[in-house]
C-alpha cells in the first residue's frame, strides 16, 4: 500500500464500490425525504474500505490548550463502511463545490442534514458514515445502525472503532477530491470538483475540530471547514474503547480551532453553546470566522427542516434511544415551548461565504458576539428577555418571543431544543399595533440581515413569507 506522510492511503489503494442497488429496504439510509429529482439532484451510495489509520500525540508532545497538536501514526485496522452522494444529475449545474458532512451519532444513528436549501447553489454533499455507532447502532437500540437496519445492504460493513474515524474522514475527502484522478469508480460520476469542504454540526463539529487540529496539517485534505454549534471542545484522539458519546465530550476541556490552519474556517454558534464556548473565544483572523447567533437554539429550526426529519424517522422506523436528545418539557413552564427560530439561513449563508473566501474572494464580514458579562459569564438581555449582541436574527430585532438557547434550570444535553415564550396579545398590540405595521418592521430586519451578510439575497424572500404566515396566527383579527 502507497502511504502518505500521515500514515492515509492514497484513492487508488481503497476498494470503492457502487452506486449500490437496494437492499432489504429500497432506499440508503439517511436519504432525504423531500424530491430529489424534482431538484435536478440524483442520490447514489458507495461503499469503501482499506486499511484506516489512528493517531497518538507525537513523541514528547501532549494535547495543548491552544489546539497546536502533532499527531503521528499508531495503529492500523480494516474497514468498510459507506458514504450518501448527493449532486447535481447534470454537471453543467455543479458548482465545483463539495460539502464532506460527518454524519452526527449523538441520537444513536446517523443523522445528516440536507434540505431543500442544500440544492440552491448547485453544491454537492457527500454524508460520510465515520462513526462506529453508525454502523452499530448502541445498547437497546441497534436495530438503528446500518448493519441491523438492512443486513443485506449494509451487514458486509464493519468499523474497527471511533480512533480511526479521523482517517476514514480523510479517505473519503481523497475519494471525492480535485486530485482523485479517474479512478475505475468514481463518487463524483467524472465531475469536476475545485474544493472539498469538512462540514459538521454539534458532537461532529467537535470530530472535526480535532481533526482541523492535528489530522489535517497531516492530511491536507481539506480546502476548508464549516464548523456548526460547537461547544467549544474536541473529541479525544484516543477514545480508549471503542466509541465515545456527546455527553462524555461536554465534560472534556474546552479548545479552540488552531489559528495557524492555512485552510479558512467558519464556527457558526448558538447561544445554546455560547457559555460553554466562552472560554476559548478566539479572534477572527485571515483564515478563522467566528459568527454566533443569538436567540438561536441548538437543536432549534424552522417548521419544515424539523417536519422533514420527523418525517424521515417515522419512514424508516427510527427511535431515539431513551434520554438521547432530551426536552424541554416541564422546565420552563406552560406559555413556553421549544425554540423555533430558524437560525438555517445563516449556516447557508456561512456556506456561499466560505466558498467564495476559499475561492480568493473577499473574506466573510466579521460579526459581533454575544454580550456576556460577569464571572462566570452570562447573557446580558434586553427588555425583552432577548440575548444582547451576536448576529441579529429578525426575530431578536422585531420581537414576538423571548427566545432562549437553553432552557433554564435544565443541563444543557436536557434541553438542546431551547424555549421560547411568545408575547400575549396585548403586548403584541402595544408592540406593533397591527400585523401590517409588524410585517413591515420584520422585512426591513430582514434587508438588513442581507446588508450584514448573514442572509443570502436569494433566501430573504422566504424567509419574509414565513414570517408573514407566522404572523396571520399572531394578530388573527387583521
Amino acid at each position: 500500500m502507497t502511504e502518505t506522510s500521515s500514515g492515509a492511503a492514497e484513492p487508488s489503494d481503497l476498494a470503492v464500490a457502487g452506486p449500490t442497488g437496494n437492499g432489504d429496504r429500497p432506499h440508503a439510509f439517511a436519504l432525504p425525504i423531500f424530491d430529489l429529482g424534482g431538484h435536478g439532484y440524483i442520490a447514489e451510495e458507495f461503499f469503501f474500505g482499506g486499511i484506516a489509520t489512528s493517531y497518538a500525540p507525537a513523541s514528547g508532545t501532549h494535547l495543548g490548550a491552544d489546539g497546536r497538536w502533532t499527531l503521528e501514526p499508531s495503529g492500523a485496522a480494516p474497514f468498510k463502511t459507506r458514504m450518501l452522494v448527493l449532486r447535481p444529475s447534470d454537471p453543467e449545474q455543479f458548482s465545483g463545490i463539495v460539502w464532506l458532512s460527518w454524519l452526527n451519532v449523538t441520537a444513536g444513528f446517523e443523522i445528516g442534514t440536507f434540505t431543500p436549501a442544500s440544492v440552491q447553489g448547485g453544491d454537492a454533499t457527500v454524508l460520510v458514515s465515520a462513526q462506529k455507532i453508525g454502523l452499530d447502532g448502541v445498547p437497546g437500540a441497534e436495530g438503528n445502525g446500518l448493519r441491523n437496519w438492512d443486513p443485506k445492504r449494509y451487514g458486509p460493513l464493519s468499523h474497527p472503532g471511533d480512533d480511526f474515524s479521523y482517517d476514514i474522514f480523510t479517505k473519503a475527502a481523497l475519494l471525492v477530491g480535485r486530485d482523485r484522478g479517474n479512478p475505475p469508480v468514481d463518487p463524483m460520476g467524472g465531475f469536476d470538483v475545485r474544493r472539498v469542504f469538512g462540514s459538521g454540526a454539534s458532537q461532529s463539529a467537535m470530530r472535526l475540530t480535532t481533526y482541523l487540529n492535528g489530522v489535517q496539517p497531516l492530511s491536507r485534505a481539506l480546502d476548508g471547514a464549516l464548523l456548526i454549534a460547537n461547544f467549544g471542545r474536541a473529541a479525544p484522539i484516543e477514545t480508549g474503547s471503542a466509541t465515545d458519546d456527546a455527553a462524555t465530550l461536554l465534560t472534556r476541556p474546552p479548545v479552540p480551532v488552531r489559528d495557524d490552519l492555512d485552510v479558512p474556517t467558519i464556527l457558526v454558534s448558538t447561544e445554546t453553546e455560547a457559555e460553554s464556548i466562552h472560554p476559548v473565544r478566539q479572534p477572527d483572523s485571515a483564515t478563522f470566522r467566528f459568527w454566533e447567533i443569538a436567540g438561536a437554539a441548538h437543536a432549534g429550526g424552522g417548521a419544515d427542516t424539523i417536519g422533514d426529519v420527523v418525517r424521515l424517522f417515522v419512514r424508516d422506523g427510527l427511535a431515539l434511544p431513551s434520554g438521547a436528545l432530551g426536552s424541554t418539557s416541564g422546565a420552563v413552564g406552560a406559555t413556553a415551548g421549544p425554540n423555533a427560530l430558524d437560525w438555517q439561513p445563516v449556516v447557508s449563508a456561512a456556506g456561499a461565504e466560505l466558498a467564495s473566501w476559499a475561492l480568493g474572494g473577499p473574506p466573510p464580514p466579521e460579526l459581533p458576539r454575544i454580550a456576556m458579562s460577569g464571572n462566570p459569564p452570562r447573557f446580558e438581555r434586553d427588555k425583552h428577555g432577548n440575548a444582547v449582541g451576536g448576529i441579529r436574527m429578525p426575530e431578536l430585532e422585531v420581537p414576538v418571543a423571548t427566545y432562549l438557547g437553553a432552557a433554564p434550570g435544565v443541563p444543557v444535553m436536557a434541553s438542546l431544543f431551547g424555549s421560547m415564550s411568545v408575547f400575549p396579545a396585548e403586548r403584541l398590540r402595544e408592540l406593533y399595533v397591527d400585523r401590517d405595521t409588524y410585517l413591515a418592521a420584520y422585512d426591513r430586519a430582514v434587508d438588513r440581515s442581507v446588508t450584514a451578510g448573514y442572509f443570502l439575497a436569494r433566501d430573504a424572500n422566504s424567509i419574509k413569507a414565513a414570517a408573514a404566515t407566522d404572523a396571520a396566527k399572531l394578530f388573527p383579527t387583521d
